[in-house]
């Protein structure tokens, strides 16, 4: 536990009245940041890992997790989104290892990127048919990624 001596003064209100203990932890903008690039580098490995699964591994994905025929066009088209899986996956790594400080900003692109292309495919009249168990999984990623993002921004110092 640490103690932060340039306290605002609602949070010494706080804790003299017993909401925050004393001698606590504060969050400041640098430990936001190494959250965020933490689960920058956390999204790099899954889309690495998503990568892998849906290229080398693409008939399982297709079956065991998209929930649709394994047919050529759809693996084609399976095998061309785990392309992109790798390049988002390398990115994000590089982007940690060479400007750290875009790691929150990239954090909100992601789910903001998935909620443009679903408003795409709503629009088209594109709608899902198969069980498509990866939906679950990418549910939590974005959810992860949206709050790892905005944790960052609402850190006051």
């Amino acid at each position: 536990m640490v103690e932060n001596s340039e306290k605002p003064k609602e949070i010494a209100v706080f804790q003299e009245i017993g909401i925050i203990k004393k001698n606590t932890l504060m969050i400041t903008k640098e430990l936001s940041l190494k959250i965020s690039s933490i689960t920058l580098v956390l999204a790099g490995l899954m889309d690495l890992r998503r990568g892998y699964a849906h290229t080398y591994n693409v008939e399982y994905s297709a079956v065991n997790l998209a929930g649709i025929e394994p047919i050529s066009d759809s693996l084609v088209l399976m095998s061309a989104f785990g392309i992109s899986n790798f390049l988002t996956g390398l990115i994000y790594l590089l982007i940690v290892w060479k400007a750290r400080q875009l790691a929150p900003y990239v954090l909100l692109l992601i789910p903001f990127s998935y909620f443009v292309g679903g408003l795409g495919m709503r629009l088209s009249n594109v709608q899902l048919e198969s069980q498509f168990i990866g939906q679950y999984i990418m549910a939590v990623y974005l959810a992860i990624c949206l709050l790892a993002g905005l944790q960052y921004f609402i850190i006051k110092k």
